[in-house]
């Protein structure tokens, strides 16, 4: 992909990020603390986290995480680069401490958190993880941890592919008198590539963790859904999620999520 693709794939992934969370509200949005795949991410954030360093969530979104975490007495900072969902979320409450800034250009001084939350950021970037993986350790304290969450590409989405592929075709769509889709760019990270680039970039991995098996089961189908929640699945889809997680674990997660620490410089 050449640098011009690239950027205006950045710049449509951009927008579509932003319309993305025009419709949803903070107060729907803070709902998956009910969820049972988020109390699963919560008890291993909290478990990592520490409560007397600042940290930051970059690419925060509406920000449910840092509006929980503050609520739970964590000193936890956001930056987004997209204005709306800055907007919205000061409208909620202006005193959070949220502001419109890059992951790939973080504009705070060098070690300024003892940790660091990207939950489903650094896929969305053409050019690849590493700048934003490089500036999360320039902010970072030696020792501060890292929390890297990152979809995977689990089996439900492969049965997928070839309608995904036919959606994805504007020709079809034009034919069919249908409104350009604009979404988000993502790449799917082999968990061996990204734990390269984590350790290259001077991370120490102590985890990884597959998560999220009864979202994987939402995405493929409406069968799963909870049609009364926001994304959470229903009585049926959490049994089988469950079942997924314990039988097969990488092969149908939603979500991989590494813990890492940043270490000095050779």
């Amino acid at each position: 992909m050449s640098i011009t693709a690239q950027n205006e794939t950045d710049q449509k992934t951009k927008k579509a990020w932003e319309k993305n969370w025009e419709s949803v509200s903070i107060h729907e949005i803070l709902k998956i603390f009910d969820y049972v795949r988020v109390k699963k991410q919560m008890d291993l954030f909290l478990r990592v986290l520490p409560k007397n360093e600042k940290i930051l969530e970059g690419g925060c979104g509406l920000a449910p995480y840092l509006i929980r975490l503050r609520q739970l007495g964590y000193d936890v900072e956001g930056i987004d680069y997209n204005e709306g969902p800055i907007r919205k979320i000061l409208s909620y409450d202006p005193r959070l401490p949220v502001k419109v800034g890059d992951v790939t250009a973080i504009p705070y001084p060098d070690a300024t958190f003892g940790g660091y939350l990207s939950l489903g950021v650094i896929e969305h970037f053409t050019e690849g993880p590493r700048k934003a993986i490089r500036e999360a350790y320039r902010v970072l304290k030696e020792g501060g941890v890292f929390i890297v969450a990152v979809p995977c590409r689990h089996i439900f989405m492969r049965l997928m592919t070839p309608v995904h592929f036919l959606k994805s075709r504007q020709f079809l769509r034009k034919l069919f008198q249908k409104s350009e889709d604009h979404h988000y760019w993502e790449q799917y990270f082999k968990k061996e590539y990204l734990a390269e680039v984590l350790t290259k970039e001077g991370f120490e991995i102590k985890e990884i963790h597959p998560l999220d098996h009864s979202h994987a089961l939402v995405s493929f189908s409406n069968l799963f859904r909870d049609k009364k929640t926001y994304d959470e699945a229903n009585t049926f889809g959490l049994k089988l999620g469950a079942w997924c997680e314990k039988y097969a674990p990488w092969l149908t997660a939603a979500q991989m999520t590494f813990i890492a620490y940043k270490c000095p410089r050779r």
